[in-house]
């Protein structure tokens, strides 16, 4: 029995991400949402935590415990809105920026690497693919899919 063309690229997605999630943290030594939490704050500075969920795209409840690790290793340091304390701003220590300036290069290659020899019109081509399957399983987040 042969597997319909779609189950097999959702599964080639799968396995790419896995890869991608893997490969990244061994190279740069940082989970890639760990690291994407430092590069926002390291960019936009201070967030609160609501801000910075948003910004991510990312589910509150997991950043709180992604914040929390992070906190441990001294590398951010949260506390109140001064103007409205039901928020939990997030911002770097001087460690964290030294960690984000010292990692900054490993990305760079990671990122220049990761592709390897694919031409630059093949990887807007994928870009625009994903952007499209993206799109399309957005629109149908809340319909069913037996329409």
């Amino acid at each position: 029995m042969s597997e319909l063309p779609q189950l097999q690229a959702m599964q080639q997605l799968g396995r790419t991400y896995r890869a991608l999630m893997s490969t990244f943290e061994s190279n740069i030594g940082h989970s890639m949402p760990r690291w994407r939490i430092l590069l926002t704050l390291h960019q936009k500075g201070e967030s609160s935590q609501k801000q910075l969920a948003q910004d991510l795209v990312i589910d509150p409840a997991a950043l709180t415990r992604h914040i929390k690790a992070i906190e441990r290793e001294g590398w951010i340091e949260r506390h109140s809105d001064v103007n409205d304390n039901r928020l939990t701003n997030v911002a770097l220590t001087n460690t964290g920026r030294d960690i984000v300036r010292k990692t900054m290069p490993l990305r760079t290659d990671f990122i220049e690497h990761a592709f390897g020899d694919l031409p630059l019109g093949q990887i807007q081509a994928l870009t625009t693919l994903l952007q499209t399957l993206e799109q399309g399983l957005q629109q149908r987040r809340s319909k069913p899919f037996s329409d």
